[in-house]
């Protein structure tokens, strides 16, 4: 007779009510033909057979209603920590977003220091530093011959071209106003840039590769601003060839489905000017590359870490764009 409750049981667990209640009905329908072969005058004993017909139902519905609840009480707490796990990971992420802003309002404060600072003290040292230099170069001029007192003037004329450097590097970062745009010749620029540069280069035992297409190269923009990118990227890629070498600036116009203007995507194609400056330096170490924008970040003793992050503001303001080829023990080309 006990046997007849077990498949009531596991369905009634496994389907609830609908399961257990059906099971019971099936198994009473299969029992009730042995109640019927069995059946006696004893009333007493034909009530125990009906009354475990109705047992089976019973215990088939209760089993099957409390089996069911515990199974939905099961899946709340499955959704209930599922959108725990969620609320986790928004708050995780949300987190991520607050350390990063954080960092951002440091960040923002102290470049607000800084161009407070450039500000006041920039007059205040740009004149003087060009009287030391003009001081010098005539002081050199009449000791030539003197080479000892003349190396030592050459040391004075170095630093002072590095104290003047650290100063414009700090001067242009303060800037902050968008200079108007206008239409210029990129060839003109860049030629200019080298010719104001080679000197410095042909010191370091590097030379320039100016390759640029034979016609005229528009950009709208402020010359001044591209002259501003190109300075920070051959000062760069000088300062990457301690064994000298060559600096390969090239240029040529390609047709992109961005606008030239607006940086968005468009079905029709516009020509895209693209610049390039490649060095043959050491290249620079890959965990590098994701901080060589960030202000204040530099792999130089000596540097102020300013040069690359002016350039990218320089380019977000213009929504030009820049990006990084870095070949490890070869060079770089931004």
């Amino acid at each position: 007779m006990e046997s007849y409750f077990i498949p009531i049981l596991i369905a009634a667990f496994q389907f609830g009510v609908r399961g257990g209640l059906g099971t019971a009905i099936a198994i009473s329908l299969i029992y009730f033909p042995h109640i019927m072969l069995q059946w006696v005058g004893d009333a007493q004993h034909n009530l125990l057979a009906f009354l475990q017909i109705g047992m089976f139902n019973i215990i088939g519905y209760l089993t099957g209603l409390k089996a069911q609840k515990e199974q939905t009480e099961k899946n709340k707490y499955q959704e209930t920590a599922q959108e725990l796990k969620q609320s986790l990971d928004k708050l995780r992420e949300q987190s991520v977003k607050l350390s990063d802003l954080e960092e951002q309002l440091r960040s923002t404060d102290r470049l607000a220091i800084v161009g407070e600072l450039t500000a006041s003290l920039a007059h205040e040292l740009r004149n003087p530093l060009g009287t030391i230099r003009g001081t010098v170069d005539i002081l050199n001029d009449e000791l030539a011959e003197e080479n000892k007192r003349s190396e030592f003037f050459q040391i004075l004329v170095k630093e002072t071209e590095r104290v003047s450097e650290v100063v414009e590097n700090y001067l242009n970062f303060a800037r902050k106003q968008k200079n108007p745009s206008s239409e210029f010749d990129v060839r003109e620029v860049v030629q200019n840039t080298s010719m104001i540069l080679s000197s410095r280069a042909r010191k370091e035992n590097i030379r320039f590769n100016i390759d640029l297409p034979n016609l005229p190269l528009v950009l709208k923009g402020d010359p001044n601003d591209l002259r501003q990118i190109l300075v920070n990227l051959i000062l760069n890629a000088i300062q990457a060839m301690s064994e000298g070498g060559e600096i390969r600036v090239s240029g040529k116009v390609e047709f992109a489905n961005r606008h030239p203007d607006t940086n968005q995507t468009h079905e029709k194609e516009y020509p895209c000017l693209q610049l390039s400056i490649k060095d043959q330096g050491g290249g620079m170490e890959p965990e590098a590359l994701n901080k060589i924008f960030k202000p204040f970040y530099t792999t130089r003793e000596q540097g102020t870490g300013l040069g690359l992050s002016i350039v990218k503001r320089i380019v977000d303001q213009h929504q030009w764009h820049i990006e990084v080829i870095n070949q490890p023990g070869k060079g770089t080309e931004f």
